[in-house]
C-alpha cells in the first residue's frame, strides 16, 4: 500500500483534500514535510493512546537549526514537549489547580467583556468581529493566571510572538520568538517575585502552592508552566472563536437558536469546533516501529494525526459537512478529538470552550445574525485565511442590516 500526497493549507480547501485522501486510504503523506497524515477516526483515537508515539519534542527546532538559546531552553521544558515520567509529574501539579472549578470562576468575565466588545461594534454601525474580540480568550487567560492588567497588551504580543514555535517557522520569526521569550520570562519572574511576598487568588499563587506526596513545582517549572499556558491558550482559543463565528454567520438559524436557548452553548460549541476547526493535526513521532496505514513506520517518523479530518469521517459522523448543533446532545454521539485524547489531552480543554461559550452567547444576545449581519460574501474562496498556531479567518466584517 502506498500513501497519496497531500499538501497542508490554512484555508477551506483542507477539507477537500482530507476528503479525497481518505477516499484513497487511511494514511497519506504531507507534501511539505514529509509526514505520516493519519485520516481516519478510529485511527486517530488509536494512535493517540498508542505508547510507540510520543511528542515532537525538539526534532522541529533541530529541523531549523534552533541548537541553543534562550527560546530553545524554554520549549525544552514545557510540559507539551515531554513525555513519560517528567510530563506525567507536570501534567498532575498543573491539574490539582487548572480545575474546572477555578475556570468557572472567570465565566462572568469572558461574557462581559464580549458584552463591552460587541456593544462598540453595535454602537458603530459594524466592524470586524475578529478584530474585536482577538484579544478577548488571552485576557482571560492573563486575569486567570494573575497578570496586572496594564499588562495584557504586552502579553498578547508575546502570545503572538510564540504561537509559531509549534510548527516551521522563518529566521524573522525565530528571532521575534527569542527576544519575546526573554520578555515573557522577565515579566513572569516579576509576578512571581510578587507573589512570594503576598500571595493572591489567582493561577500563579495556587501553581506556587501545588503540592502532592510531598511533590511541588520548583521556582523555573512555574515560571515556565505559565508561559505554557499563555502561548498554548492564545492562538488556539482566539482562533477558534473566529473559525465559529465564520460558521455561524453561515448559519444565523443556529444565533437564532442559541438566543432563545442558552443551554445549547455547549453542543454549538463543539459542533463549530468539529465543522470548521483551528488547529487541524497534532504532531506524533514514532518511537519504536509501527503499523499505520498497512505500512510498517520506522522509528523517527513524524506523524500528524488529522483530527480535522477525523471530524468530518463518513464512516462516523452522519452528514459529516453538514453544521448540526444540537449533534452532541444526541444519545451516542462520536466524542471530539480535536483537544487530543490520553496523556497529552488538552489541559485547557475546559477554559477554551468555556471561553468560547460565552462569546458566542455574547454575540447572539448583541443581535449578530438578526441586527448584524455579514458584510462580505462568506463564500470558501471569498475568505481570506491566515495561519499562526492555528487557522482561522483573518477578518469577519458585519454592518447592521439594512
Amino acid at each position: 500500500m502506498t500513501d497519496t500526497m497531500i499538501e497542508q493549507t490554512s484555508d477551506e480547501r483542507v477539507h477537500e483534500w482530507y476528503r479525497a485522501a481518505r477516499a484513497n486510504g487511511p494514511s497519506a503523506l504531507s507534501a511539505e514535510t514529509g509526514a505520516v497524515v493519519v485520516l481516519r477516526y478510529d485511527d486517530v483515537e488509536r494512535l493517540s493512546h498508542d505508547p510507540r508515539l510520543a511528542g515532537v519534542g525538539l526534532s522541529i527546532f533541530d529541523l531549523l537549526g534552533i541548537g541553543e538559546g534562550p527560546l530553545r531552553t524554554w520549549y525544552s521544558s514545557l510540559m507539551f514537549t515531554n513525555e513519560g515520567d517528567a510530563h506525567h509529574r507536570l501534567r498532575r501539579l498543573a491539574a490539582r489547580v487548572f480545575t474546572p472549578r477555578s475556570v468557572e470562576r472567570h465565566r462572568e468575565l469572558a461574557a462581559r467583556l464580549t458584552a463591552e466588545r460587541m456593544e462598540r461594534l453595535v454602537a458603530d454601525g459594524g466592524g470586524d468581529l475578529v478584530e474585536a474580540l482577538v484579544d478577548l480568550p488571552i485576557t482571560v487567560i492573563c486575569t486567570l493566571i494573575g497578570v496586572p492588567e496594564e499588562q495584557i497588551p504586552a502579553f498578547l504580543a508575546y502570545g503572538d510572538a510564540l504561537s509559531p514555535v509549534f510548527g516551521l517557522m522563518d529566521a524573522d520569526q525565530i528571532a521575534t520568538a527569542d527576544d519575546a521569550v526573554v520578555g515573557l520570562m522577565t515579566d513572569v519572574e516579576a509576578m512571581i517575585a510578587t507573589r512570594l511576598e503576598q500571595r493572591s487568588d489567582d493561577l500563579i499563587s495556587a501553581l506556587l502552592a501545588a503540592e502532592e506526596s510531598g511533590d511541588r513545582l520548583t521556582h523555573d517549572e512555574v515560571v515556565t508552566m505559565v508561559g505554557n499556558l499563555i502561548v498554548g491558550g492564545h492562538d488556539t482559543t482566539s482562533g477558534q472563536v473566529s473559525c465559529t463565528l465564520l460558521t455561524l454567520l453561515r448559519h444565523p438559524g443556529a444565533l437564532d437558536a442559541l438566543r432563545a436557548d442558552p443551554s445549547l452553548a455547549p453542543a454549538v460549541v463543539d459542533e463549530g469546533i468539529r465543522i470548521e476547526p483551528s488547529i487541524t493535526i497534532v504532531p506524533r513521532t514514532v518511537l519504536e516501529p509501527i503499523d499505520i496505514g498497512g505500512v510498517e513506520r520506522p522509528v523517527g517518523s513524524m506523524v500528524f494525526l488529522a483530527s480535522a479530518s477525523a471530524s468530518r469521517d463518513e464512516d462516523v459522523w452522519g452528514d459529516p459537512d453538514v453544521f448540526r448543533p444540537g449533534r452532541f446532545n444526541e444519545p451516542g454521539s462520536p466524542k471530539l478529538l480535536s483537544f487530543g485524547s490520553g496523556a497529552h489531552y488538552c489541559l485547557g480543554a475546559a477554559l477554551a470552550r468555556m471561553t468560547m461559550q460565552e462569546v458566542m452567547l455574547g454575540v447572539a444576545r448583541a443581535g449578530l445574525g438578526d441586527t448584524l449581519v455579514a458584510d462580505c460574501p462568506l463564500d470558501a474562496d471569498d475568505i481570506e485565511w491566515r495561519q499562526v498556531l492555528g487557522r482561522s479567518p483573518a477578518h469577519l466584517p458585519v454592518a447592521r442590516r439594512a
